[in-house]
């Protein structure tokens, strides 16, 4: 608590962190609550309340920040720390720095304060103090803010005076050899990305409890629905989403548009509608996709959806066939049913939480993240249709309705 100010004699001390600048000034009595998770300074926040009184007042509490820019994968699939850092610090704030692109991915609803990597964080960084940083990206420009950041307790990677990127802590150094290591990576380690990326950071992990947060917006909704109506399709009748691409920098991540083909043939035989994901770059595989076979079950979701839109259409299939790739991972966090092929990356590290299954290519050579490959026939080339389709019809059987409670406000 503060001392009272000079006149002030008589009233209740205000709480730590709140000032009253106004009485200072001989001008009256306006305390403000500098602490509270919605001060924003420059104008009323959003309840337009003065603070004294206000039973909105939240204090901040212990202030963490999350620096997570990666692959829009990788920042999905982190959010799934939200409920650790919850569990260990209830009483938190949160500042989450990541990149332009992956903003819609890192939920509001959970997260106090999204930043962009930008001049003006970076000079914020330098007046804030947090009470813990998680600088999860081996990037040495991410690692570079967390060397940044003042804070007495720093966990995941730094960036040293050399610009070589290094483990903060101790339990991050196995998560730190698995990006140099490939024959421990490859075929040593058997735990799933959330079990490693909690213990490297000593938060606490339950895959029983703890899942992906997304929040998915009312009007991304409505888009994807009124998209899904005019193609002829209903959420509410099984929907088979194929989500025909995958990142650019590992070869073999996609499976073939052959592949992909067969499986519609056989999904048009059980007459199972098809809606054909992705963004901007399956955008050709889908149009030639949709070129090779006319069937009345086969639509497509269209180019340029946002993101949000994006996910709010995977949020209203009842299953997914995808790759290693974002499409996954928004499959997993809208609670979607997935089938997941495997070509040239790790299936260990991909936690399903009971939410469908993995199709892994039979190739010895595999994993191997390489980003090129002269192997014919592929990984991915030997993956079978009718695997895939017997995985699909079991997927569907066991698939709920689509989850249409996920929504932020």
């Amino acid at each position: 608590m503060t001392e009272p100010l000079p006149g002030d004699e008589g009233r209740p001390f205000l709480p730590e962190n709140w000032r009253d600048f106004s009485r200072e000034a001989g001008e009256g009595s306006f305390p403000v609550a500098l602490d509270c998770r919605h001060y924003i300074g420059d104008r009323p926040c959003r309840f337009a309340r003065t603070c004294e009184g206000c039973p909105e007042y939240s204090p901040q509490g212990f202030r963490i920040l999350v620096l997570k820019t990666g692959a829009l994968g990788d920042v999905l699939r982190t959010t799934i720390l939200l409920g650790g850092i919850r569990r260990a610090y209830p009483h938190s704030h949160i500042t989450w720095i990541t990149a332009p692109g992956a903003v819609p991915l890192v939920p509001s609803s959970q997260v106090d304060r999204i930043w962009t990597l930008s001049a003006p964080t970076l000079f914020r960084l330098h007046a804030e103090r947090f009470d813990l940083v998680l600088s999860l990206d081996k990037e040495p420009e991410v690692a570079a803010l967390a060397m940044v950041a003042n804070a007495p307790d720093k966990r995941g990677m730094g960036l040293d005076g050399r610009g070589a990127v290094y483990p903060f802590n101790p339990e991050m150094a196995y998560y730190y050899r698995l990006g140099l290591d490939n024959p421990e990576k490859f075929h040593g380690n058997t735990r799933t990305y959330p079990d490693l990326l909690a213990r490297a950071v000593r938060l606490p992990y339950d895959p029983a409890i703890d899942d992906y947060h997304l929040d998915i917006s009312p009007r991304d909704l409505e888009t994807a629905r009124r998209l899904l109506a005019g193609q002829g399709l209903s959420p509410d009748l099984p929907l088979v989403g194929l989500n025909t691409g995958a990142g650019g920098v590992f070869v073999n991540k996609d499976w073939t548009v052959l592949g992909y083909l067969e499986l519609i043939r056989e999904l048009e035989k059980a007459k199972i509608p098809v809606l054909l994901l992705g963004g901007d770059r399956e955008s050709t595989r889908n149009a030639e996709i949709a070129r090779r076979i006319t069937s009345p079950y086969v639509k497509e979701a269209g180019p340029n959806l946002s993101l949000g839109v994006f996910s709010a259409l995977v949020s209203l299939c009842s299953v997914v066939v995808t790759g290693d790739t974002l499409g996954m991972h928004v499959a997993l966090a809208t609670g979607r049913p997935v089938v997941a092929i495997f070509g040239s990356t790790q299936p260990h590290e991909i936690e399903l939480f009971g939410r469908g299954e993995k199709i892994v290519t039979p190739l010895s050579c595999a994993p191997c993240y390489r980003r090129a490959c002269d192997i014919h026939p592929s990984c991915m080339e030997v993956i079978d249709a009718r695997q895939v389709y017997e995985a699909v019809v079991r997927q569907l059987k066991a698939a709920p309705l689509p989850k249409r409670e996920r929504t932020s406000p």
